[in-house]
């Protein structure tokens, strides 16, 4: 159940629903899935990306429509996700080309994927 399904005097600040699907959180996941993407296309910045992503799941829990263990879950599920991805030819194929046009376009010399 969602945080404000079960507790009715939880006020969220984030828009709702009825639907009890809190488990993993779907933004989360996806903002985790994105950040380990451009972790492989500006390692540099790993830190920087990781703490944004964290904020990004913590903020989930501010806006009141999850609970902690519901972030946790996500995280465990997009580095699941990245990992099978990491191994597969049309991504490690995608990534060198989106590696190259991002890090041309931030300044940073062009490097070869991993």
């Amino acid at each position: 159940m969602r945080p404000y399904n079960l507790d009715k005097t939880l006020h969220p600040i984030c828009k709702t629903k009825t639907k009890d699907d809190a488990y993993p959180s779907g933004h989360t996941t996806s903002g985790f899935l994105l950040a380990l993407t451009l972790i492989d296309i500006v390692p540099e910045k790993r830190d920087a990306i990781l703490a944004r992503a964290e904020d990004y799941g913590r903020n989930r829990l501010v806006c009141g429509v999850h609970y902690p263990s519901d972030i946790q879950a996500s995280k465990l599920v997009a580095y699941t996700i990245h990992a099978i991805m990491e191994v597969n030819p049309q991504y490690q194929k995608e990534l060198v080309e989106a590696k190259a046009e991002v890090r041309r376009v931030l300044g940073f010399e062009a490097q070869a994927a991993k």
